[in-house]
């Protein structure tokens, strides 16, 4: 009996001092690895200035982001909450305190590893002192806003983190016209509820009378199926590792190879001029493209083209036969306009069950519609003064947008995902623009898609 009262005790002791399990040892003594990671790109100059890396230890599950700056590849641990821009600390050390989020006392081991401060020598007691009048308690003061109360920590060559087997995934960060709010969510619950496969981007989308909206001032939307997207998108990169060991007291460095998610397409169409009855100049060009899936899988690049918004972008105009600064003149006749857009991608109008091929030509409602307003200035032979007029045309981008190949879509025909990282979208049908109205080159046949005037805001008689 006491043989067996001396094993069990032996078993007891041994248990409570080894490491065998990672969740008990780290929680007692953390056991921690220094991680940094690397990027190459293939157009480097498109980089973003930031990147943020998804830390996700697949077992004894721990996640955490870390914020890297692409310029010289330093790092910090950000939190599980902070992805979000407006939720980012403050990086003004003069505005709230400067406690660093969860990273006490200043070092940069995120949350994880508080340590235990040295002892200190005993001081010499001191003499009692009166006791003070309590004081009167203060109002709580109001809570302060996401990201204003506290400064982030530096940025350091490697971060620490708990040591474990890793799946890493990088994806780009402080992009303000990104909604976060998914990769928050896997952040927030556990794995098995929110695998990571299930997580995406969207785009942020607003009403056209948001002030927040970059659009010109004078814009009339005749195709308001959607709102709209930012025109100023950055491309959408991501890339992930497969599960990989960080080890403990050990520096480990970790390569990504982002991939661009989304696809970056030139927009080109031309407007001819004619001058007979009325002088005037091109100043501007802004058009809209429909049919922006807006939101992507982050690993896959799948797209969900059930739910496709609108983007806003000035193009730019070159005239044949330009002044010496480059700009329109009354004699010119021709302008060549490209615009540049980084999307998900561009997709159709789509038919609906009983029409015909003509019918869905016809539309000007949906996706795959674009509308351009031209601006100008008219020169009035009466007065010798000129005048500006605005002029709005829409074209169905049917027969275009097939022959552009932009999408493609899986062999069982669930997924639909990009056509490479480029497309151009060519318009061959051309706008006539006379000063008056705005018509068409006509070239004959149903496969080219026509426009179609549907605004202009001063009609003046000359």
């Amino acid at each position: 009996m006491n043989n067996k009262k001396l094993l069990y005790t032996l078993l007891l002791g041994a248990t409570l001092t080894s490491c065998a399990e990672v969740e008990i040892c780290e929680r007692n003594h953390p056991h921690q690895g220094d991680v940094n990671f690397t990027y190459t790109w293939n157009k480097p100059e498109d980089k973003p200035n930031r990147m943020g890396v998804l830390c996700y230890r697949v077992v004894g599950q721990w996640k955490q982001v870390a914020e890297v700056n692409t310029d010289d590849l330093t790092l910090r641990l950000i939190g599980e909450t902070t992805i979000t821009p407006e939720n980012r600390p403050n990086e003004n050390p003069d505005e709230g305190d400067n406690t660093g989020g969860d990273n006490t006392g200043g070092d940069n081991t995120g949350g994880d590893n508080t340590g235990v401060a040295e002892p200190s020598e005993p001081s010499e007691p001191t003499e009692p002192t009166e006791p003070t009048e309590p004081t009167e308690p203060t109002e709580p003061t109001e809570p302060t806003e996401p990201g204003t109360g506290t400064t982030p920590p530096p940025f350091t060559p490697t971060v620490k983190i708990p040591r474990g087997y890793y799946k890493f995934a990088t994806f780009p960060l402080d992009n303000p016209s990104i909604d976060y709010s998914e990769l928050e969510q896997f952040m927030k619950n556990d794995a098995k509820d929110y695998p990571l496969q299930n997580v995406g981007l969207s785009y942020k989308v607003y009403d056209i009378k948001d002030p927040k909206l970059n659009k010109p001032l004078a814009w009339q939307d005749f195709n308001p199926y959607a709102k709209y997207i930012q025109p100023d998108v950055e491309p959408l990169y991501y890339d992930s590792t497969v599960v990989q060991r960080v080890r403990a007291d050990r520096q480990t460095t970790f390569e990504f190879k982002p991939k661009i998610l989304s696809q970056n397409i030139d927009i080109n169409f031309n407007i001819v001029k004619n001058t007979d009855e009325a002088q005037f100049k091109v100043t501007e060009v802004w058009a809209e493209i429909s049919g922006v899936p807006t939101y992507i899988k982050m690993n896959t690049g799948y797209l969900d083209i059930k739910k496709t918004s609108k983007m806003l972008f000035k193009t730019d105009i070159k005239p044949n036969n330009p002044d010496d600064n480059g700009n329109d003149t009354n004699e010119n006749k021709r302008i060549a306009c490209h615009g540049n857009i980084n999307v998900t991608g561009v997709v159709n109008v789509q038919r609906a069950y009983g029409e015909t091929l003509a019918d869905v030509r016809k539309k000007i409602y949906g996706p795959g519609i674009m509308q351009v307003v031209i601006y100008t200035e008219v020169y009035n032979p009466k007065t010798g003064h000129t005048f500006p007029q605005k002029w709005q045309g829409i074209i169905n981008l049917y027969n275009t947008l097939n022959q552009a190949k932009l999408m493609k879509t899986t062999s069982d025909n669930k997924y639909v995902y990009r056509n490479g990282e480029h497309g151009a979208i060519n318009i061959s049908a051309e706008i006539l623009l006379d000063g008056k109205t705005v018509g068409n080159i006509d070239k004959g046949g149903d496969a080219l898609d026509r426009w179609i005037q549907t605004d202009s805001d001063i009609n003046i008689d000359i």
